[in-house]
């Protein structure tokens, strides 16, 4: 059952910490509560990871998250990566220069994200990489990451509420 005041002040506590827009959010709590309980139950999916680096994680969330959003959930992202303690080189390279110079097992989780968020062919000999370095388990966060990066920009669209979205300069601190 849902407690939407311990829910309001989980949203409350995650907009203070990351300074993130979660009036979507809350407009889903206060008009359609059934709804909201289902998406806080897919909020575990969208974070979860076991097995991968943080770094394997991160660049594919954000490469993801870049290519699905305008600004607001990539600088969501990024903080979160900072946060975990990713380099900022990494990031800023993921960011501002499509992962040109990432060490290759990076720029090979870059492209392979880039492939499946754009929904294009990923080359037989990049899988062939990506399955060779990372276990199923890792491959499966890494699938979860990409997957999660879709809804909240959907959601937002749906709801007129991508006017939070405007476009920002995103920053790696």
């Amino acid at each position: 059952m849902l407690d939407e005041n311990k829910s309001l002040e989980m949203l409350e506590g995650f907009q203070s910490h990351y300074n993130y827009d979660t009036r979507y959010m809350k407009d889903m709590l206060k008009f359609a509560p059934s709804a909201y309980e289902k998406f806080e139950a897919f909020l575990p999916m969208a974070s979860h990871v076991n097995e991968s680096p943080k770094e394997v994680i991160y660049v594919s969330k954000i490469a993801s998250m870049q290519n699905e959003d305008c600004s607001a959930c990539l600088q969501l992202n990024v903080d979160m990566a900072v946060e975990a303690g990713v380099s900022k080189e990494v990031i800023s390279e993921v960011v501002f220069n499509e992962g040109k110079n990432l060490p290759t097992n990076l720029k090979d989780v870059y492209d392979f994200t880039i492939a499946v968020a754009k929904n294009i062919q990923v080359p037989e000999e990049l899988y062939a990489k990506m399955n060779e370095k990372y276990s199923k388990e890792i491959m499966m966060e890494i699938a979860l990451g990409i997957a999660s990066t879709k809804v909240f920009p959907a959601i937002k669209r749906v709801l007129n509420d991508d006017v939070s979205c405007s476009l920002i300069q995103v920053k790696v601190n």
